[in-house]
């Protein structure tokens, strides 16, 4: 963010603190409507809910766009229904469906009624929000098969399609089936006489609108698209995914697996500022899980207790075996989900992936192992102890990165989310793998410490 804008945003804050609505509003005017978001995101409810209004309706639509998703379903349960109505008409249809499905039902079927596009949104309700269709914008420009291109390009003049981008324009017949698409640069330049039909291409990637949002976004970044078109069971065009969508998915995708990798929900909608009752719900549950894996831990530790009273030093070191076998062991998980979830890893793969990382695994191990047991021998001055610590760290970090493959394949096969329960399970094994291997050996050269 430049200086000039904070000093501006600033400034906004400033003359709302002190109820400047005429000066804020004026300041507010001249930025773009998400700078315009940015200044109010921060304000009490009731602040957004009288600034929004005060804006001109298109603008106020924009930054109602911009606006974090739960901030600006607050900011509809609160505004008139006539308000709402308008605003929801000049928003895109998809961003519209996903206000009016945060609503209350009550609610959102009033606004309905006073909605003037509603006939663009409705179809979008019928679907989840994480699918094709609901992620989809209805407004898509198309041309019918039949049309010569000058045609076409006069009657894109003439009806002036409301669509976020006009570089693909979708070929259809006469029952609305999807048949080709145009680039509006090969529209341009073909010849006023050439038919719609002559220079389409009719090899279209499509998705149907119950195809999965990330499945769409891959598709999209596979193929470099910047639309994707949606078509329904009997292939007739319904909407597009346009760019600006693609970004919101991958955005979505990657906070639930980054959420489901701290062992949160993987459909956790947490952020920093949500309520502190939901943060125990959504996180409380996955804190007892891992309390059964350290307590599965503590009882290994406990068969050792013998062991460890006669040669204290040996609890120093087990916090850097189970460390470092937690660690590999995430490593890997970390690469095999995402792995899972570009499908770059598929259940034939499961034995070359293993492989690898038990040779992976092998040399991690060995250029650990001995790096700990160099450090033991020298800090401690027991070549023997030293010993024992390098091969229990080789040992656990081998376990790991098999643990790190084998988990989540695991998991998937079982029809379980890999990203959500990999993170405990491999942590705990891990763990008791280390601190078994660590003190078993210990207890067999016992006498010999």
């Amino acid at each position: 963010m430049n200086e000039q804008l904070e000093t501006t945003l600033a400034n906004i804050r400033t003359a709302l603190d002190r109820e400047d609505i005429v000066l804020a509003q004026k300041l507010l005017n001249k930025l773009h409507p998400a700078d315009q978001a940015d200044a109010i995101s921060d304000r009490p409810l009731q602040e957004q809910t009288d600034m929004l209004p005060t804006l001109s309706v298109d603008n106020a639509a924009d930054v109602l766009e911009h606006l974090d998703e739960d901030e600006a379903a607050e900011i509809a349960a609160k505004l008139p229904l006539e308000t709402l109505a308008s605003l929801l008409d000049e928003m895109e249809p998809d961003e519209a469906a996903d206000i009016l499905l945060d609503l209350y039902e009550e609610r959102a079927l009033a606004v309905m009624e006073k909605m003037v596009s509603i006939d663009n949104v409705r179809p979008l309700l019928e679907h989840d929000d994480d699918t094709a269709g609901g992620r989809m914008t209805t407004q898509v420009p198309i041309l019918h098969r039949k049309m010569t291109a000058s045609h076409a390009i006069t009657y894109l003049r003439n009806s002036k399609p409301d669509s976020e981008n006009h570089y693909y324009l979708y070929v259809v017949d006469k029952d609305r089936k999807l048949l080709g698409i145009v680039g509006l640069r090969e529209l341009i330049t073909a010849k006023p006489s050439v038919s719609v039909e002559a220079i389409m291409n009719s090899d279209v990637i499509r998705a149907s609108v119950d195809d999965d949002q990330e499945e769409c976004a891959k598709l999209m970044s596979h193929y470099n698209l910047m639309n994707l078109p949606i078509v329904n069971q009997t292939n007739q065009l319904v909407g597009a995914i346009t760019y600006d969508d693609l970004v919101e998915v991958i955005e979505d995708e990657a906070t639930e697996d980054i959420y489901a990798l701290a062992n949160l929900s993987a459909d956790s909608d947490l952020d920093v500022f949500s309520p502190i009752s939901m943060m125990i719900t959504r996180r409380l549950p996955w804190l007892f899980v891992n309390l059964g894996t350290a307590f599965l831990s503590a009882f290994v530790i406990s068969r050792f207790e013998a062991t460890i009273a006669k040669i204290a030093v040996l609890a120093v070191f087990q916090s850097v075996v189970a460390g470092l076998g937690g660690n590999a062991g995430t490593q890997a998980l970390a690469i095999m989900v995402r792995g899972l979830a570009l499908k770059q890893i598929e259940f034939r793969h499961i034995w070359r992936a293993l492989g690898r990382e038990l040779v992976i695994g092998i040399l991690h191990g060995l250029a650990i192992g001995i790096a700990v047991a160099s450090i033991v021998y020298l800090w401690r001055g027991n070549p023997l102890l030293g010993l024992i610590i390098g091969l229990a760290t080789f040992g656990n970090l081998l376990v790991a990165g098999v643990m790190g493959t084998l988990v989540p394949l695991t998991l998937k096969y079982f029809r379980q989310d890999p990203a959500l329960a990999s993170s405990t399970l491999v942590t705990g094994i891990t763990d008791v793998i280390g601190f078994a291997l660590f003190l078993g050996l210990a207890t067999l050269y016992l006498p010999y410490l």
